[in-house]
């Protein structure tokens, strides 16, 4: 491969470890989340939970694996992307904004969280292919939606 086919491979790559995190963080398979990490990773995920903020990627996997579960589904839908090589190493900032179900209804009186994120993550090259070594999680902004039966005038939706 020539040098800019490489840097395409290797964007495509990183792009890809990232976004098999929050796919399987939504499908809840949390072996393959911890898999993006090199093991022993040290993450900060502290602006999003009660966590320190030095912690192995393996712990904060399990905790969000406990924290989800009061959650029917979850889904994380990547925006802006930024990626950055740096021969064997990588930065990628991505923005993500975070949607919420409730397993019960009537929790918070029906309203859903969405909350904006965003990941710093330093990736690299390994025998597996990338992997994330360095995360910070931060929160950008945080909402409820209130979701309605939809309201139409005239036969046109409102």
């Amino acid at each position: 491969m020539s040098g800019a086919e490489t840097d395409v491979a290797d964007r495509f790559a990183v792009h890809d470890i990232t976004m098999q995190y929050w796919m399987n963080v939504d499908r809840r398979d949390w072996p393959r989340v911890k898999a993006c990490f090199v093991p022993g990773t040290l993450v900060d995920y502290s602006a999003l939970m009660p966590i320190g903020a030095a912690v192995p990627a393996e712990d904060v996997v399990d905790r969000i694996a406990e924290a989800i579960e009061i959650y029917a589904v979850t889904v994380h839908n990547v925006g802006n992307h930024e990626v950055v090589l740096d021969g064997d190493e990588a930065r990628s900032e991505a923005c993500i904004v975070a949607h919420h179900v409730y397993a019960d209804p009537d929790r918070h009186g029906g309203r859903l969280p969405v909350a904006g994120l965003r990941y710093r993550d330093l990736l690299v090259r390994t025998g597996q292919g990338w992997r994330i070594r360095d995360r910070v999680a931060t929160t950008d902004w945080r909402a409820w939606w209130d979701p309605r039966s939809p309201t139409y005038v005239d036969g046109v939706h409102q």
